[in-house]
């Protein structure tokens, strides 16, 4: 079968719609013009995409199938042009990263090393939350997505690479400083310091406490987990971070550390992929740099105590 891209883009107007005049009009085509491409696009699939209602157009099954694929493909289409783009511009890479907020945080060092290695290459990064990072992939609105915890990776590939903790840091001498362990339930009945209230780490916080039926009590939410440990060791209130992020603050004393008594706290990261087959020269090259450069990490703060020993 062969398919016109605008036959593809007046089906997606006419769907959104719901109007084969409404969507006629938003592609700046007459109502017949509209028409005549939607019966192309019928004809070449052997089926109705729509049916007339009270309602307006209505999607059958099959046109709910292809509208799914045609926004998919036409996605790709733009995609496309783009990355022609940026080879013109002299740019001969560009990968969409998704990841979490523990996994973005750690990712500086990688990150950093493969773009001064790869100057024609791009890196367009956003925070989500891990469930929908591999969604993303699924979908290919991310090329590599970064992930943290035991979720379910649909059949991707999975390749870990590092392990954090989720872990409550707390003002030095605060009360629940006097637990080495606590259940999420006792730490969320003290104020708190959150990270934005989009971000994936307060989401998830958010709803681990909405699983208990209880609201976290945030006095503030700060735009960093610098700012955060910052208000935190102020005496402002606790706050759940990765121990990756916060060690620093907690071997120097400025706030102390309080270990979550939940399975979800033990948190192993993974690069998700469709597959090693499926990635570019420049993509298989960022993998590699985000491996090796926390096993290195691993392997530096492993040395002290080989040494010791």
């Amino acid at each position: 079968m062969r398919y016109e891209l605008t036959d593809l883009k007046v089906f997606l107007a006419i769907a959104a719609a719901r109007s084969l005049s409404g969507g006629a009009a938003d592609m700046h085509l007459t109502a017949p013009s509209a028409s005549y491409r939607l019966k192309n696009l019928e004809q070449a699939l052997g089926t109705a995409l729509f049916e007339r209602t009270s309602k307006g157009m209505q999607l059958t099954p099959a046109g709910l199938t292809v509208r799914r694929y045609a926004e998919a493909i036409l996605g790709n289409v733009e995609r496309l042009g783009a990355e022609m783009q940026r080879h013109t511009d002299g740019v001969v890479g560009h990968i969409r990263v998704f990841a979490n907020s523990s996994t973005l945080n750690g990712l500086a060092p990688a990150l950093s090393r493969f773009l001064a290695a790869y100057p024609n290459v791009n890196v367009e990064l956003e925070e989500h939350l891990s469930a929908t990072v591999v969604k993303a992939v699924q979908d290919d609105a991310a090329d590599i997505g970064l992930a943290a915890g035991d979720i379910d990776f649909g059949g991707l590939t999975a390749i870990p690479y590092a392990r954090d903790e989720l872990v409550f840091v707390t003002p030095p001498g605060h009360p629940l400083a006097e637990f080495p362990i606590v259940p999420l339930d006792m730490a969320l009945a003290h104020d708190l310091v959150g990270i934005g209230k989009k971000s994936s780490n307060f989401v998830f916080l958010e709803a681990m406490a909405n699983k208990l039926g209880v609201a976290p009590r945030v006095r503030v939410h700060a735009p960093s987990f610098a700012d955060v440990l910052a208000c935190v060791k102020e005496g402002v209130g606790i706050s759940l971070v990765p121990y990756s992020i916060a060690a620093a603050f907690i071997q120097s004393g400025q706030v102390q550390k309080v270990r979550v008594d939940e399975p979800w706290a033990q948190r192993q990261q993974c690069i998700v992929l469709k597959s090693p087959q499926s990635l570019l020269p420049h993509e298989q090259a960022f993998v590699s740099y985000v491996v090796k450069t926390n096993a290195s990490a691993l392997a530096d703060a492993a040395a002290p105590a080989i040494r010791g020993s």
